[in-house]
């Protein structure tokens, strides 16, 4: 909410970067206490503002236009008038803002005293005073090590701490929590806007997708190439009532709880028969029969695994394709026992699934965009030049690839390209089952919607059946109709997807709903 002082104002502001428009005509007030959203992907001109801002202009970059800086007069942009504010950047803990050699607290220390011009001890302490304002964050002592000895969630708490204790006056956060879970990222932005309610500091957020957006529920700019195509509250724009572009993007949200899943579930004979599964054993513990997880799984149908890191789903996925031991428990894939197969006849049934993951390291960087989607036809299909060449151009043109080069590199793809190369891979493959792990993750809200139509397309013509690993209960709502919610490797709740959705049992379940489903849908 704001508190009517004037932080930032800036009008008209237009970048041209190496020749080209990154931004044109952006005009945007920001006051103290006031968040602003900036929607858009990495093409959309929010890195140009973001630089422009940050005071980290390049040479490329011609600005137009004026920014204002509290009660300053305004000034052309490019050129730092007076006075200017304490801004402050806070960096996504995925794009490794820090030093991997060193420790994390000692790095952040050094940020602090920079900014205040004092003692490295001063900052370390006002670094454990901001952290210790976080209860879920982590001990300060975990901030002695190194930053990939921390996950996600705590190098992201190290990061706000560390903002926070620069006593921001304009806190330009660049997609700062979009690739954690959305567990995680609704207890980050709860203690980021109790921060901003205690220190009254403007905030700039600029997200590629909605996650994070949907938990602040502020003021939204909608960007794209450069342009602004609207500008409202979040919620008017996930009300439907917007450009076609802007509900594009809003796809990505989960469904209100009351509209139906929108697909008739095709449901065969099993295809996947799970009985008394332990997956306390795969850790070497002593499992119990008793609490094995027994479940069945129909061709052309999709369960959803939902849990947070370490709760059990991946450790399913793995006992259930033999790639883990397990204590106990039987396992039928296609009508066969796997506790039977070789490891030679186990190898040829998985060619029969498909893997689709939100890993950018899933397909061989080496590797031509051809060959990728070529080598399940040749390996395992022996399938004539031409016939391989048909299959996969069809399977190119479904994903939107066929005008790649296919000599292309796969290292050379972006994201987004690598995520639907792998669906056309998986097409020509024909498989009776996929797993689908996280497929959505790190893209931004356009490829978003774009994949989770592709693998909808992908499951309705070629009927396999869908396994999706999820901490997201909107991808899940996406891609399935029936779930199965974890915590500490045990089911917590099971069922149609709906069902839960309306009435949680467990109190697990629920905290993943609410994290999810935005308060405005």
């Amino acid at each position: 909410m704001s508190d009517g002082r004037p932080v930032v104002e800036v009008r008209d502001l237009g970048v041209i970067h190496d020749g080209a428009v990154a931004l044109e005509k952006l005009s945007f007030k920001l006051d103290g206490g006031e968040t602003l959203v900036l929607l858009g992907d990495a093409a959309s001109g929010k890195d140009a503002l973001l630089r422009v801002l940050g005071g980290y202009g390049g040479r490329g970059d011609e600005c137009s236009g004026t920014i204002a800086f509290g009660d300053g007069m305004p000034v052309p942009a490019g050129k730092r008038g007076k006075p200017n504010p304490r801004i402050v950047y806070l960096a996504a803990a995925a794009d490794a803002p820090l030093n991997p050699h060193a420790s994390v607290a000692s790095q952040l220390s050094r940020v602090i005293a920079r900014r205040h011009g004092g003692p490295r001890a001063s900052a370390r302490e006002e670094l454990r005073i901001a952290l210790e304002r976080f209860p879920a964050g982590p001990p300060f002592a975990d901030l002695k090590k190194r930053p990939g000895e921390l996950d996600a969630m705590a190098l992201s708490w190290a990061l706000l701490a560390a903002a926070m204790a620069q006593a921001p006056q304009l806190l330009i956060a660049d997609h700062a929590f979009g690739d954690l879970t959305p567990r995680s990222i609704r207890a980050i932005v709860a203690a980021l806007m109790a921060e901003q309610k205690r220190l009254g500091f403007a905030l700039l957020y600029a997200a590629r997708g909605l996650k994070a957006a949907s938990q602040l529920q502020s003021r939204v700019i909608v960007l794209r190439q450069g342009k602004v195509i609207e500008e409202g509250a979040f919620a008017k724009l996930a009300s439907g009532q917007s450009h076609a572009y802007t509900r594009t993007l809003f796809k990505a949200l989960p469904r209100p709880l009351g509209l139906p899943p929108g697909r008739n579930a095709t449901r065969g004979e099993p295809l996947l028969q799970v009985q008394g599964l332990d997956l306390a054993g795969t850790k070497g513990k002593t499992g119990r029969g008793r609490d094995g997880i027994t479940f069945e799984l129909r061709r052309g149908a999709a369960l959803a695994l939902i849990g947070e890191e370490g709760s059990g789903r991946r450790a399913l996925v793995r006992a259930l394709l033999g790639l883990d031991h397990v204590a106990s428990g039987r396992v039928v894939l296609d009508q066969v026992d796997m506790s039977i197969l070789s490891a030679p006849m186990t190898s040829r049934l998985r060619r029969r699934i498909a893997f689709i993951t939100g890993a950018d390291d899933a397909l061989d960087p080496r590797m031509t965009l051809w060959d990728t989607v070529d080598e399940p036809l040749r390996a395992h299909l022996r399938l004539s030049r031409e016939m391989v060449a048909g299959h996969r151009e069809t399977a190119l043109k479904r994903v939107g690839l066929a005008s790649y080069d296919g000599r292309r590199s796969v290292a050379t793809l972006s994201p987004f390209d690598k995520r639907r190369l792998q669906v056309a891979r998986a097409i020509v493959s024909a498989p009776f089952l996929a797993v689908i792990d996280e497929p959505l993750r790190g893209l931004d809200a356009f490829a978003q919607s774009i994949l989770t139509e592709l693998l909808e397309d992908f499951r309705r013509q070629e009927g396999p059946a869908f396994l999706v690993i999820t901490a997201d209960v909107g991808v899940a709502q996406a891609l399935a109709e029936d779930a199965m919610f974890f915590k500490d490797r045990k089911i917590v709740e099971r069922g149609p997807l709906r069902d839960i959705l309306k009435n949680p049992k467990d109190e697990e379940t629920r905290l993943l709903i609410e994290a999810a489903i935005p308060p405005s849908l």
